[in-house]
C-alpha cells in the first residue's frame, strides 16, 4: 500500500524488492529545487556579464562609435591623433554618446577584423552587434594640391547607408585640432538636428586672423586715394535759385555726377569762411561745372566768388554687398565688411561710415535692380557712396575687386584693386 500511495506501478514493485528506496524518495523534490536554482543562476547572471563587454543601451541620445581615422604614412601621427580628438569633441557637444576608442579596438580583435580604412558590412554588423551602436563614424585625411582634406562619414549601422558627409580643408598642420571642432560641431548638428553656429573658428582655417585687418587698411588706402583725385576747388560764377543749381569756375574734368561738395559763405564775412550748403556735381559747363544744392536754398543766399569746394569733405559711404568668389565663404565676407566698417569708424577725416537696418538689408540683397532702388532711398538719408565688391583667386590670396557707386545715380564712380592675404 504505501508503493501505490506513491504512485508506483505494480510492475515496478517486484524490480524495488525490499529495498529501502521510499524513505529516499521523499527528498527528491528538494534535490531538482536545488539543481534547477543552480542551473538558472548563469542565466540570471548573464546580462550582468554581458555589460562588461558591450555598452549598455540606453535610450535618448544617438551610440556612435568613432573608427580610427584612415591617413597617408606621411601624416599618419594626424590621423591617429584625429580619432581621440573627435571622441572629445563629439562628447563636449552634448548630444551624443560616444563609444570608447578601447572598446572599438577590442571589437575589431574579436571578430578577427582589419581595419583598412575601408568599411565593409562585417565591420558595420560587428558595430552594431557588440558595441550596440546605431552610428559609425570613419574619418580620412588627405593632402590635395595646398590644402589638408578632413572627411568625415557617418553609416547607419542598421542599412549601411551613409547619412551625413562633411568635408572641412585647412592648409597647415597647425590647424588640424580646428578643423576636427569644426567638423565634429557640424556632424553632431547634422545628426540630432540642431544648429552648427556660435563659432567663428571655422573663418581661421585657411586665414590668418591679422589678414582681416591688413585687408581693411588696404581698402582704406586704395579708397583714399581714388577719392583724392575728385578733390576740386572753384568759386563761385553765378546761382539760379530756381533750379537751385550754382556755376562754378574751375577745373571739372574728373568729376562724376553725384560728387559732393561744400559751398562756403562770402569770403568777406567777419567769422570767416563758414558752410552753408551742401551741393553734388551735375554736369560740366563752359568754363567749369555745375553743382545742384541739396535740400532748400540758403536763407541768405550764395554770394558770388564764394568758395565751392571738397578738398575737406567728409564722405558719407556705406559698405553694401561683398561676395567671396574664390571659395563661396559667406562668414568671410561678413566678417571682413564687419572689419571694415570698424576701421572706417575710427575717426577718419576722409570719409564716415553709414550703419543701420536700411544699410544691412541692402548688404544682403542679391539683385542688382533691388539694390539701384535701395540707392535713393540711401541718397535721401544721407548717404552719397555704397563700396560693394568681391574677393576672387584662391584662397589665402584673394584679390580684392570694390566698386564705388554713386546713391544719386546708382552709376560706378570709381573702382578699387588690391591683394589681400584672405
Amino acid at each position: 500500500m504505501e508503493w501505490m500511495e506513491l504512485g508506483m506501478r505494480p510492475s515496478r514493485l517486484a524490480s524495488l524488492g525490499d529495498s529501502p528506496m521510499p524513505a529516499k524518495r521523499h527528498r527528491q523534490p528538494a534535490f531538482w529545487l536545488a539543481l534547477t536554482v543552480m542551473m538558472a543562476a548563469p542565466m540570471i547572471a548573464a546580462p550582468h556579464a554581458r555589460a562588461d563587454v558591450a555598452p549598455r543601451q540606453v535610450s535618448g541620445k544617438p551610440v556612435v562609435a568613432v573608427l580610427p581615422f584612415s591617413s597617408p604614412s606621411v601624416w599618419s601621427s594626424m590621423g591617429r591623433n584625429a580619432q581621440a580628438t573627435f571622441v572629445t569633441q563629439l562628447v563636449n557637444s552634448g548630444r551624443l554618446r560616444v563609444v570608447q576608442a578601447g572598446m572599438v579596438l577590442r571589437m575589431l580583435r574579436r571578430y578577427g577584423l582589419r581595419w583598412t580604412g575601408v568599411l565593409q558590412p562585417s565591420v558595420m554588423r560587428a558595430a552594431r552587434r557588440y558595441l550596440r551602436a546605431q552610428y559609425v563614424l570613419a574619418g580620412k585625411l588627405r593632402h590635395v594640391g595646398d590644402a589638408y582634406i578632413l572627411s568625415v562619414h557617418v553609416m547607419d549601422a542598421t542599412n549601411l547607408q551613409t547619412t551625413v558627409a562633411q568635408d572641412v580643408d585647412f592648409r597647415s598642420y597647425r590647424k588640424m585640432r580646428i578643423a576636427v571642432r569644426v567638423a565634429a560641431r557640424r556632424i553632431a548638428a547634422k545628426m540630432t538636428g540642431g544648429s552648427s553656429r556660435g563659432s567663428n573658428a571655422d573663418m581661421f582655417l585657411n586665414v590668418n586672423a591679422r589678414a582681416f585687418y591688413d585687408g581693411a587698411n588696404a581698402a582704406m588706402r586704395a579708397l583714399g586715394w581714388r577719392l583724392s583725385r575728385y578733390q576740386v576747388s572753384g568759386t563761385v560764377d553765378s546761382v539760379d535759385s530756381g533750379r537751385r543749381t550754382v556755376k562754378v569756375r574751375g577745373y571739372g574734368g574728373r568729376l562724376r555726377p553725384g560728387i559732393p561738395f561744400n559751398i562756403m559763405s562770402s569770403p568777406d564775412s567777419l567769422d570767416g569762411p563758414k558752410t552753408v550748403a551742401t551741393a553734388y556735381f551735375t554736369r560740366r559747363v563752359s568754363g567749369g561745372f555745375e553743382v545742384k544744392v541739396r535740400g532748400s536754398m540758403p536763407e541768405d543766399g550764395i554770394a558770388l566768388g564764394a568758395a565751392v569746394t571738397n578738398r575737406k569733405y567728409k564722405w558719407a559711404i556705406a559698405v553694401g554687398r561683398i561676395v567671396d568668389e574664390a571659395g563661396s565663404n559667406e562668414k568671410l565676407a561678413r566678417r571682413f565688411r564687419k572689419v571694415l566698417l570698424d576701421k572706417m569708424s575710427e575717426g577718419n577725416t576722409s570719409f564716415q561710415q553709414i550703419e543701420g537696418n536700411r544699410v544691412n538689408r541692402l548688404a544682403r540683397m542679391s539683385s542688382r535692380r533691388r539694390r539701384f532702388f535701395a540707392y535713393r532711398s540711401l541718397w535721401k538719408r544721407g548717404v552719397e557712396m555704397v563700396l560693394e565688391g568681391k574677393f576672387y583667386g584662391s584662397p589665402g590670396s584673394r584679390r580684392a575687386h570694390f566698386k564705388v557707386y554713386s546713391t544719386l545715380t546708382g552709376r560706378v564712380i570709381d573702382e578699387l584693386k588690391f591683394e589681400t592675404r584672405l
